[in-house]
């Protein structure tokens, strides 16, 4: 790691301030790495904006405050702070977060694992409550002993907590601004920084809660402006699909060769394979291996199949006996059935 390297934290702010102080708080606390924090205020109330003046008068840390007369949305108040900051990195950062122990650094150590790592998130509570009997640090600590240096790759960054090389920014450019106030601009930017080269990494050590949609809970449209934005990304770069492999051995529909391709293009796969297979696949966010008990597998997979509440787009299974009783069922999961 780089003696001078440092880090812009963006925060776009529309109101919520006792979340932002909480976020804010954790930031102070828990971040070695050297940063700076770059806090759009978009058009908050008396309460939030006094805060966030206050926070820009500290002199024990680094803050620059830019404030907007209206609620320009997520992405444009990303957009200010990125053209304002200059550091060698960038994490874009939900004001609903609240940073835990090594968050950033670990994050940073994972970017500078491979030149070719562009974009990197981390764990999270994906919008879960805290188990009574833990607290965010102890959950936090744990998973940093356990997987510090680790990662994984992702087709898809989730944008709550989105570390940036500045290469990255200044080869892909700034957050598309077509998706109004959120939703799906940050998995866009994920996908231009793929097509510029770079691979997309969840760091496993790090950790960042998140109470998720707080915002846009607020505002109320949360679901009316999420179906309006997926509907544009698919319209420019496909729907993601749900594929099933069911694999006993007999061949593997090129899947060995070819998942990795799949899995960056964003379409999701699960596996079914029965125990003693050895099927090689690489480790990546989108791809989920499970192996069924031998003498139970045909039932397994079909119960497994019926269960899911978001459906298969398409099963492939090598079995015909297995295909049949899929084709008889086809009703009920909804997916096209492939057998070769």
């Amino acid at each position: 790691m780089e003696e001078n390297s440092n880090c812009d934290i963006i925060i776009p702010v529309w109101n919520m301030k006792e979340l932002t102080e909480q976020c804010i708080n954790s930031i102070i606390r828990y971040t070695k790495f050297p940063y700076r924090l770059i806090l759009i205020d978009n058009a908050s109330g008396d309460e939030t904006k006094e805060y966030l003046e206050s926070l820009s008068k500290r002199k024990d840390i680094d803050v620059l405050l830019i404030r907007n007369e209206e609620n320009l949305g997520f992405a444009k108040a990303v957009n200010q702070g990125i053209r304002a900051s200059n550091g060698e990195y960038v994490c874009i950062l939900d004001n609903d977060t609240i940073a835990t122990d090594n968050w950033l650094t670990e994050m940073i150590e994972v970017a500078e694992k491979d030149k070719k790592i562009g974009i990197v998130s981390p764990l999270s509570n994906y919008g879960l409550k805290k188990p009574l009997s833990k607290s965010w640090e102890g959950i936090s600590h744990q998973i940093y002993k356990k997987n510090k240096g680790d990662y994984i790759e992702t087709a898809a960054a989730t944008g709550f907590c989105f570390l940036i090389k500045r290469e990255v920014i200044e080869k892909a450019g700034l957050l598309s601004e077509v998706y109004g106030p959120g939703y799906f601009e940050d998995t866009e930017y994920c996908v231009r920084a793929i097509r510029n080269g770079y691979k997309i990494a969840i760091a496993q050590g790090a950790y960042v809660v998140h109470f998720e949609h707080s915002s846009f809970k607020k505002a109320g449209n949360f679901k009316e402006l999420f179906d309006k934005n997926q509907k544009l990304f698919y319209d420019e770069f496909g729907r993601s699909k749900r594929l099933l492999y069911i694999l006993t051995g007999i061949r593997d529909f090129g899947l060995g060769q070819n998942a990795y391709t799949i899995a960056q293009n964003r379409n999701w796969i699960w596996v079914f394979l029965k125990r003693g297979i050895n099927l090689d696949l690489p480790r990546h966010a989108y791809i989920k291996v499970f192996y069924l008990n031998n003498l139970f597998f045909q039932p397994s997979c079909i119960m497994r199949i019926l269960k899911r509440k978001k459906k298969f787009d398409v099963i492939y299974s090598d079995s015909p006996s297995l295909s049949k009783k899929l084709d008889l069922l086809k009703t009920l999961h909804k997916a096209e059935v492939v057998c070769r």
